[in-house]
Parts: C-alpha cells; structure tokens; sequence
C-alpha cells in the first residue's frame, strides 16, 4: 500500500481490531492525505445491521479480510457447518446478541466469518470483534457445529 508509513498502517490496523472503525479512517486519512479508499469504507461497511442476515456472511468475510490484509494483518476465513448425522440434511445456526436476542445466521448450514488474532469478525459481532471462546459459545445448531479455515469464503 503507498502512501502510508509502516507505523500509520499499524496504528490503523490497531484502531481496525479494536474496533474503533471512525478513529481507523481518520488515522489513515490523515497518514495518507486522502480520502479513505473502498476497501476501508467497506470493512466499516461489513458490521451495518443490513449485513444481519442469513446469506451476506461470505460478502462480510471477504470484507474483512481484505481490509485487515490490506494493512498487514494476518486474518483467516473459517468455516461452520452444522450437519445432521447422515451428512445430507444441513441445519440452522443461530447466533447469541449481546442484548439476549438470537439471530439467525443460517438457513442452510453453512457460515464463514473472519478470525484473527483470536478474535472472530462478522457482522454479528460488531467491528471489535468477540474472543474466539466467546464467539463459538454463542452459537447454537441442533446438530454439531464444525469448524475449519479455508482458503476463501
């Protein structure tokens, strides 16, 4: 990326994984002398309420990723699926708010989200981010609920 030194892009990635989304694109915008580009407005982008929904969660991932790859982060996409026994029928994941309320994440199955650092992104969590524990505790499917990284969403 040109433009921006290395400790202004660190300082970015840092406000990014905390999070701080508007701190992010000011200290970049500030690094850089230009407008934020579409990669950093999309990752913002990526934690909006319409993103809360069944389906969107490989457009987030890609996001995500791109915006914490961009500016030297090493961050993983990961795949859940929920399978009953046989293999053939997938089934609904749901995901725990922190205000009680369950979302559902997917209809079919299948949900990729971004973890770095430990920490697991998704439109769900809000732009901080949840620890991985954390995340992974909030899920609930009647089947078992796997997990695997993957080259891409």
């Amino acid at each position: 990326m040109q433009g921006i030194t290395d400790s202004a892009r660190a300082k970015v990635l840092a406000h990014l994984a905390r999070g701080e989304l508007a701190e992010a694109i000011h200290a970049y915008e500030v690094a850089t002398g230009l407008k934020a580009p579409l990669w950093l407005t999309g990752f913002k982008a990526a934690f909006d309420a319409s993103k809360q929904v069944p389906g969107a969660c490989q457009g987030v991932a890609r996001s995500i990723h791109t915006g914490f790859t961009r500016l030297g982060g090493k961050p993983e996409y990961v795949e859940l699926t929920a399978q009953v026994a046989d293999k053939r029928a997938y089934v609904e994941i749901v995901f725990r708010l922190a205000n009680g309320k369950d979302a559902h994440v997917s209809k079919a199955g299948l949900h990729v989200l971004v973890r770095m650092n430990g920490r697991g992104y998704d439109a769900y969590t809000g732009a901080a981010g949840l620890p991985w524990a954390d995340y992974m505790s909030r899920l609930a499917a009647l089947a078992p609920i796997a997990e695997k990284a993957v080259e891409s969403p």
